[in-house]
């Protein structure tokens, strides 16, 4: 291992292990897990409710000081009038790597950094605000008492990350300092915050060093708006990722498609195309470790619903049809579900509808060739695409199955209701598990005969990485980062 590694800092809402929601929970891990040899990485994340959870699988140190003071929480929250704000930071490793939550200390505080829905529409931007002045104090802690850890470089994942990373370089540089950055915007939402809101997370009137084109400028944060605004679009700031990609020194995303469509055009353009390029998100999955998995977990169980005996290899049929004809039906746990509005919503159709209950679903009669498609549910994804097919599949092959293992958040509450009704329209060939069904996430993939990825846009899509190292077709739309990982079977019926 290589001593004096420089300190590197990842700043993310999201970190498999921590907490997930879609496939940015993969990168900052996998990123982290392949440079800890070379880098001293450190990663900040708010708690999100995990503290408890974690103090059962990892050894937690809370750090020797609190980031306390009163904030007018007016721009995030109905509270009136000031707020008293203490944040704690829990420290634990994981491979190598320094991963320092950022948790409230008091129910204020707790309402926002500890809210277990990760990006909970009614808390996000509290969230955000307290994460940066956290940031802010732990910067001030460091110089004050530890410099040696002060980063060299600070990756930012989403615009999430924008707001805590200026404030704290305005620390480094009002006492002399500075730090290099690159931001990765995996998919662009466009945020906008008055400059008001930046104010109240703890960014004041110092200048910070931007690089552009013709080399570093320093700038305030009402200059860094006025560059930023958007012309034609009256009475609206800039959006966060724009903000964002015009402050960091690298712009990054995940497929050149995406880089060229979506991210220089709408996030600066010539301010930001000179420093912008891509990365392809990767996947670890291995075929031969995840079937291995597989039968570690489920053998036995299959053996004995199946009447088969030791002498007999398993097949994938025989795993599909435990699969489809049991186990979608005796999940070892509920699938997680965080948002308590998320599962009232699902209770509230489980009254009238038998085929969709937090864990408790009702099986398949009998197996048949499976179509699986997993992710987030948003209008982005196409799940949609893939109801309008299943009256036309059946009629070719009556006895098609479609598994979904699907991402409910507070934003998808009424596709909820509508796909519930797809199940009910097609009792015999649809199931749909809304949640992390983590017991049965990897045997599906192992099993099914082919996968469905049907976005109508998609910045990467490492949803089709992860059928393709299970060995599965994937059809998909022609989009995004698909174009630049899938091989048209069209094109190049021997590779394809």
């Amino acid at each position: 291992m290589t001593e004096n590694r420089d300190n590197l800092w990842i700043f993310t809402f999201e970190y498999a292990g921590i907490v997930k929601v879609g496939g940015l929970g993969e990168v900052p891990a996998n990123q982290a897990k392949i440079l800890a040899d070379k880098y001293k990485i450190t990663v900040f994340i708010p708690s999100h409710g995990q503290i408890h959870n974690l103090e059962k699988k990892y050894e937690l140190y809370k750090l020797p000081f609190n980031c306390v003071g009163q904030i007018n929480p007016s721009h995030f929250s109905s509270n009136g009038g000031e707020s008293n704000y203490s944040i704690a930071f829990y420290q634990l490793e994981i491979n190598n790597v320094t991963i320092i939550l950022l948790s409230g200390e008091n129910s204020f505080t707790k309402r926002f950094l500890d809210d277990g829905v990760v990006y909970n529409p009614n808390t996000l931007s509290g969230k955000i605000c307290l994460f940066s002045i956290g940031m802010r104090c732990f910067i001030e802690f460091l110089i004050d008492n530890r410099k040696k850890n002060l980063p060299e470089f600070i990756h930012l994942h989403d615009y999430h990350s924008v707001i805590p990373f200026i404030s704290i370089k305005q620390i480094l540089i009002k006492n002399g300092l500075d730090v290099s950055s690159i931001i990765t915007l995996h998919l662009l939402t466009q945020p906008r915050y008055p400059i008001e809101f930046y104010r109240n997370c703890g960014i004041n009137h110092t200048p910070i060093s931007i690089r552009l084109k013709g080399g570093l400028k320093s700038l305030t944060l009402n200059e860094i708006f006025a560059i930023c605004e958007e012309i034609g679009i009256e009475n609206q700031p800039p959006t966060v990722e724009k903000i964002g990609a015009f402050v960091s020194d690298i712009v990054s995303t995940v497929s050149q498609s995406y880089l060229k469509s979506d991210i220089i055009p709408k996030c600066g353009g010539d301010l930001i195309e000179f420093k912008s390029n891509f990365v392809w998100d990767g996947c670890d999955w291995d075929y031969n470790e995840i079937y291995n998995q597989v039968l570690k977990n489920h053998e036995h169980e299959i053996r004995a619903l199946l009447n088969l005996s030791e002498q007999n290899d398993l097949t994938l049929m025989d795993m599909k049809k435990y699969l489809l004809t049991y186990k979608i039906a005796h999940l070892d746990r509920s699938p997680l579900i965080r948002s308590e509005q998320v599962l009232q919503v699902i209770n509230e159709i489980s009254n009238e509808n038998r085929f969709v209950k937090n864990g408790h679903i009702i099986a398949f009669d009998e197996s048949g060739p499976l179509v699986i498609t997993t992710g987030r549910i948003s209008s982005q994804k196409g799940f949609e695409t893939i109801f309008e097919a299943i009256p036309e599949v059946i009629k070719v092959i009556p006895d098609a199955k479609f598994l979904f293992l699907i991402l409910p958040t507070e934003y998808s509450l009424n596709r909820i209701r509508i796909y519930s009704q797809y199940v009910k329209e097609y009792p015999k060939n649809l199931r749909i598990i809304f949640g992390v069904a983590s017991d049965i996430f990897h045997l599906a993939h192992i099993s099914a005969d082919v996968y469905c990825a049907l976005s109508r846009w998609e910045p990467f899509g490492i949803i089709a990485l992860e059928a393709m190292a299970s060995k599965l077709p994937v059809i998909a739309t022609k989009v995004g980062g698909f174009k630049e990982t899938i091989i048209d079977l069209r094109n190049f019926p021997e590779i394809g």
